[in-house]
């Protein structure tokens, strides 16, 4: 497994996250060197099936190198007798429900969630339209103006929660999955763009995504492996599901400039 996924014990419980349909807990964990770190995690026994783990997963760890920042992911163990120290019925029979390994990430600390209607402006625009970019390759439809899954700190913006990551690639759709390079898949595929949290704070705006695009372009084949290596033993009961995402970045990289333009026109 990289060396960048650590795992981690769960062995403090603090507190249920105010935001998120999820219910994530903020856990205080060991980690492989004995020292307690805070954890967000993002349990199995509530919304979030095998599928949703493994999207979470691969998809933080592909977001930095496409430049995108995100919270450092870990994989978190949640021992059996774990919910005996949670005074809460409903949070324990979640965690009942999610021993073993969950998706987490390394709590951020202080920052600020997007504020809804907030037009990005000076650096934070490119940045914006770098995350837009972003959820056109994973399909992500989660990150609208309702519910804008991002945070901002000392100007730099970053993205959390992609369990809807990839769900395109887990439904039977005649005729294949849509891809975002592909004009005849653009306009049925992908009208949810317009209720992505950036969409009107971007529209008609200029902004570089050259980085974005050349990023992707450059990813490697080492750098795919390392996702798929990354995903446990635990996990890979979802037969082919994170070498279909894996297979589907891969194609990616030889339609950045093609992915690119459809998000420009999407933005124009």
């Amino acid at each position: 497994m990289p060396a960048r996924i650590q795992r981690v014990t769960a062995t403090s419980f603090f507190r249920r996250m105010k935001t998120g349909r999820n219910g994530a807990l903020m856990l205080g964990c060991d980690d492989a060197d004995g020292r307690i770190i805070e954890v967000v995690a993002k349990l199995r026994g509530r919304e979030m099936n095998m599928k949703m783990q493994i999207a979470e997963l691969i998809t933080a760890l592909f977001a930095p190198d496409v430049g995108i920042v995100s919270a450092t992911p870990v994989l978190v163990e949640i021992p059996a007798e774990f919910h005996t120290i949670i005074g809460d019925r409903s949070i324990s029979q979640t965690v009942t429900a999610s021993s073993g390994l969950n998706f987490g990430t390394v709590n951020l600390g202080e920052f600020t969630t997007w504020v809804v209607g907030q037009a990005p402006s000076g650096v934070q625009r490119d940045q914006a339209a770098a995350i837009f970019a972003f959820d056109v390759l994973i399909q992500n439809a989660d990150r609208r103006a309702s519910n804008p899954n991002v945070w901002a700190r000392a100007g730099q913006l970053g993205v959390f929660d992609h369990d809807q990551a990839f769900t395109f690639l887990a439904l039977p759709i005649i005729g294949g999955a849509p891809k975002p390079w592909i004009p005849a898949d653009q306009v049925q595929g992908f009208a949810f763009l317009k209720e992505h949290v950036f969409y009107s704070g971007l529209k008609g705006k200029i902004f570089d995504l050259e980085p974005f695009e050349m990023a992707l372009a450059a990813l490697t084949d080492t750098q795919l492996e390392s996702y798929l290596q990354a995903v446990p033993p635990e996990w890979r009961q979802e037969k082919g599901y994170s070498k279909q995402i894996v297979e589907y970045l891969a194609e990616s990289r030889s339609e950045a400039k093609r992915l690119v333009s459809f998000a420009k026109h999407v933005l124009r």
